[in-house]
C-alpha cells in the first residue's frame, strides 16, 4: 500500500521532524533511516518520506476502510492536520521570539497515536532526565513487544492498557522510575482497561475541559496534564512554566544565561504571547533540543 498525504497550508518541514527524531537517545517508537521515518500506525509498521508537496506512506495492503483509518491516524501522528499559520504570523510580529524560533519554523506538531500513550510517556518523564526517560520508555516497549525490523533497526509498537495492566510492579522495576510512578502507570492502565477512565474522550472536549479531567487523576499535575494535551492532541493551550528544560531555554535564548532560571522568569517572558504562550514555549523547547543534543549515530 502506498498513500499520499497532502501537506498543510502553513510551513511544514518533514526534514526538521527527522532531525528531531535523530536526536532521541534509545529510539524505539520512531526510527529514522536516511530520509525515511518508520513507526507503527494502527498496529501496522509504516514508512514515511517526503515527495514534493506530499508525505508518502508505505505500509501493508489493507481493505479500503482500513486504509482510510490508517490515513487518518497517520495525519494525526505527523501533525498534518494542524495549520500553524496564525501562530507563525504572531511570532513574526515579535522580533525577539521570531529570531529564537525561526530555525524550527515548520516543525510538525507530531502526536502520539493515543492519549494513553501520551500520558504514559509523560508520567515516565516526570522528574527525570530526557535521556533517562527515553531509555525507560524503550525498556517498556521492548518488555512487551518483539519489535519489527525497520531499515537496519527495530521499532516497537506502544502497549495497550490491557497489555500494561497485565504486568505487576516488580516487572516494571527495570524502568528505574519511582515506585509511585510505577503504581500510577498501572492504575491508569487498569482504569483504562476497565473503562473507568476514558482518555480518548479528551479528543471531543475543549482543551480546558480535557486539562481538568487529566488533573482529576491522582498523581497528574499541571506539567503532565498540559503536556499530555500537546503530545497526544497537538493542543498547546497551557504554558509549562514548571518545565526545567524550558526554564533553561528561556534563560539562555532571552537573557543569554544571565539571572536565575525559574518558573517565574518563564511566566514573565512568555505569558505576554497570550493564546500562543504554550506554542511559543513548545517551539522554544524544540529549538533547545536541536541545539543541545547531537545527531546520534
Amino acid at each position: 500500500m502506498q498513500v499520499y498525504l497532502d501537506l498543510p497550508r502553513s510551513p511544514y518541514r518533514f526534514d526538521l521532524l527527522l532531525e528531531f527524531i535523530k536526536r532521541r537517545a534509545y529510539p524505539a517508537r520512531m526510527v529514522v533511516e536516511r530520509d525515511t521515518l518508520w513507526t507503527f500506525v494502527g498496529k501496522h509498521k509504516c514508512a514515511f518520506r517526503q515527495s514534493g508537496s506530499a508525505i508518502v506512506m508505505t505500509g501493508p495492503a489493507l481493505a479500503a476502510d482500513a486504509t482510510a483509518r490508517l490515513r487518518q491516524l497517520a495525519r494525526h501522528i505527523l501533525g498534518l492536520d494542524r495549520d500553524l499559520g496564525d501562530f507563525y504570523a504572531a511570532a513574526r510580529r515579535d522580533e525577539r521570539l521570531c529570531a529564537i524560533i525561526a530555525p524550527v519554523f515548520g516543525m510538525p506538531l507530531f502526536c502520539t497515536e493515543t492519549v494513553f500513550e501520551g500520558l504514559v510517556t509523560l508520567i515516565i518523564e516526570q522528574h527525570i532526565t530526557w535521556s533517562g526517560a527515553l531509555r525507560a520508555q524503550q525498556r517498556l516497549l521492548r518488555m512487551l513487544h518483539c519489535g519489527e525490523s525497520a531499515g537496519g533497526r527495530k521499532i516497537y509498537d506502544f502497549p495497550t492498557p490491557e497489555q500494561l495492566s497485565a504486568l505487576d510492579a516488580a516487572r516494571l522495576k527495570p524502568l528505574k522510575i519511582t515506585n509511585g510512578r510505577i503504581k500510577l502507570l498501572l492504575d491508569i492502565a487498569r482504569d483504562a482497561q476497565a473503562r473507568a477512565l476514558d482518555l480518548e474522550r479528551l479528543r471531543q472536549l475543549p482543551p480546558a475541559a480535557g486539562y481538568r479531567q487529566l488533573l482529576s487523576i491522582k498523581g497528574v499535575g499541571h506539567w503532565t496534564a498540559a503536556n499530555t494535551l500537546g503530545r497526544a492532541l497537538g493542543e498547546y493551550a497551557y504554558l509549562s512554566h514548571n518545565d526545567v528544560a524550558l526554564q533553561a531555554a528561556v534563560n539562555l535564548y532571552f537573557y543569554r544565561g544571565a539571572g536565575v532560571k525559574s518558573a517565574a522568569q518563564v511566566l514573565d517572558t512568555l505569558e505576554k504571547y497570550g493564546e500562543y504562550a504554550g506554542l511559543a514555549g513548545h517551539f522554544i523547547l524544540l529549538r533547545w533540543v536541536l541545539d543541545k543534543y547531537p545527531v546520534l549515530p
